[in-house]
């Protein structure tokens, strides 16, 4: 793991023993440098004070199980546990890839919260959890109460499916919900004080009478809050710069983000979330559509702002959500969207493709201030993969951004994060960011194993950063780029970078497909059944493959490694399945789609 921080523990006399130097040593071999510090000032806090007495065996640990993508599902466990942490529970929180499926059977108390990825899958990180409970022989779990929140966005078909599909699993094997599950929609926040209200309170009732609490000592030490979407870091922007060609089909943009390497610590494979505002002409014409000035008061939140002030910084009106269709249905009385807004296939199919001014300028209607903070949903930050390693550029994080822009609806479009970062700011403006861990789309430990790399368009970013890291690794591990996009001379993103590092022989090999150039309707996938005796070889070497890209891309390539596994291993199909499953359980098979 890079940017470890460096711990001196050759000093001649310390009141340690061998055995415990040796345990410390381990604990924190990995930690970084925002991690150490946090640890310092827990240890410094447990030798200044009495421990509490311990629990008695009666009183159940609350396990909180996070499976995320986004980073919100961390973040909702993260503040539950801290208020259940403040009503004197004992509590654990865990990545879902860091728990043992099998600790099931021990718990007593658990609350999962789980994202929806893709098309209703479970994120990478659970994955081997529900592998576990849809085994042939999983465990009975009639000891365990528990409680599920589903994250998702209910403009998909199968809104908070895994969410659905853990909570029926649990009760299938005997599990008792503690509370119901909770699917939370994009405005998730809105739901969760209540939801943590509630668990607690039932959570009181399996206290043995009497019971005393035990008031955590430590709670939030100086100077270690994480950066998170509720507190992102403020960066300046150093550069933005157009990696495209003027006459490609989309503009891409290289950005470079300055950072303090005591305040933000990332690994390769990691997201950035970033804070935008909107198009102000937007606000202006949406202003006067809906026959507001904007400097009317209004609320968000608790906190008093103008109506442009909100419409700018607060309120998504870019990505339309089928809700606000649906209550503009109701507010203008509109016979025509009424209809459509219930048929739920059409609804998806309107929102999907407008945004909010085109709602207002094919369906139009005066509305209030107050009225139309209440209509919209809450302005959520993007996530971008992160395009270089901290190993590489200590003080930068690097951004791969296409500019979204198309015509439809008698308007020019723009999208609402990939317009201000390529569009609306410029170096020495600033941006809010924040880290988003991204656990399961990581280099393998072994500096030695082989790597493939399958990305299309900007899903090349986190590739980047994988071949920067490897170059300052001391391993031997071959690496292979797969790259698909239209044109080789319009949009060959980086293509500088993988020719130095074929010249330097980091990169081994390197195989692109490009869809409107030549052969039309050359992919990736194209490639990699052409060269599939290859990957195939590769795999049995132990390569990790990884996939970046589009969700109808990465499932295109996830059938073109089923057919290679067949074909070239003589697997059945159901074997072959099984093979991909065995990838993915061992990490070799990861995946970053969006």
């Amino acid at each position: 793991m890079h940017n470890t921080a460096e711990t001196d523990f050759n000093t001649p006399v310390h009141p340690l023993s061998e055995h415990q130097l040796s345990r410390l040593k381990q604990a924190v071999n990995d930690l970084n440098t925002e991690q150490l510090t946090w640890s310092s000032g827990y240890l410094a806090g447990l030798g200044a004070k009495p421990l509490p007495a311990a629990r008695t065996e009666t009183v159940p640990v609350m396990t909180i199980l996070f499976a995320t993508q986004g980073g919100n599902a961390r973040s909702v466990a993260e503040a539950l546990a801290s208020a259940a942490t403040d009503r004197g529970f004992e509590t654990r929180i865990v990545a879902a890839d860091d728990y043992r499926p099998r600790d099931l059977v021990r718990e007593k108390l658990l609350i999962a919260v789980i994202s929806t990825q893709g098309e209703g899958d479970p994120p990478e990180s659970a994955h081997e959890i529900f592998r576990f409970l849809n085994g042939k022989k999983p465990p009975r779990l009639e000891q365990l109460k528990y409680c599920v929140l589903g994250l998702g966005d209910s403009s998909y078909d199968l809104f908070c499916k895994a969410g659905r599909d853990l909570d029926h699993r649990l009760q299938q094997l005997g599990a008792v919900p503690l509370v119901d599950r909770i699917d939370a929609d994009v405005d998730f926040q809105a739901l969760t004080q209540g939801w943590y209200e509630q668990i607690l309170k039932n959570a009181d009732n399996l206290l043995p009478s009497g019971q005393a609490r035990v008031i955590p000592l430590l709670r939030d030490i100086p100077g270690t809050r994480r950066h998170d979407r509720n507190h992102p870091y403020r960066s300046e922007v150093l550069d933005v710069r157009t990696i495209t060609t003027p006459d490609a089909r989309s503009a891409v943009h290289h950005l470079v983000l300055g950072i303090d390497i005591d305040s933000l610590v990332y690994q390769p494979g990691d997201s950035l979330g970033v804070h935008f505002h909107n198009d102000p002409s937007l606000v202006r014409e949406i202003l006067d559509l809906a026959g507001l000035t904007g400097e009317e008061p209004v609320d968000l939140s608790g906190e008093t702002a103008t109506l442009a002030e909100s419409l700018g910084r607060r309120l998504e009106l870019t990505q339309l959500h089928p809700s606000v269709v649906t209550r503009w249905a109701e507010h203008t009385e509109n016979a025509e969207l009424q209809t459509l807004a219930s048929d739920l296939n059409k609804l998806r199919s309107f929102a999907g493709t407008r945004q909010f001014i085109d709602l207002l300028r094919a369906y139009p209607g005066h509305i209030g201030a107050t009225e139309l903070v209440k209509l919209l949903q809450p302005l959520q930050p993007r996530l971008y993969s992160i395009a270089s390693s901290q190993s590489a550029f200590e003080d930068e994080i690097h951004l791969t951004v296409s500019t979204l822009q198309f015509q439809a609806h008698g308007r020019n479009h723009l999208g609402g994060a990939s317009g201000y970062l390529t569009k609306r700011i410029e170096a020495g403006d600033a941006v809010d960011i924040y880290i988003v861990e991204n656990r399961g789309f990581r280099l393998p430990q072994d500096q030695d194993a082989p790597i493939i790399m399958v990305g299309a368009g900007t899903g090349i970013a986190p590739f980047r950063a994988f071949l920067q890291e490897r170059e300052l690794q001391t391993g031997g591990g071959r690496n292979w780029l797969m790259f698909g996009n239209r044109h080789f001379h319009r949009d060959f993103l980086y293509q500088t970078d993988w020719l130095r590092y074929r010249k330097t022989g980091l990169l081994n090999r390197a195989s692109v497909a490009f869809s409107r150039d030549g052969e039309p309707g050359t992919y990736v996938q194209n490639r990699l059944m052409e060269e599939g005796a290859e990957v195939y070889r590769w795999l049995q070497d132990g390569a990790h493959l990884y996939v970046c890209g589009g969700i109808e891309m990465e499932k295109a390539v996830q059938q073109t490694i089923l057919k290679i596994a067949r074909d070239q291993g003589s697997l059945t199909q159901e074997t072959a399945v099984e093979y991909i499953e065995d990838l993915r359980t061992q990490g070799r098979y990861q995946r970053d789609v969006y």
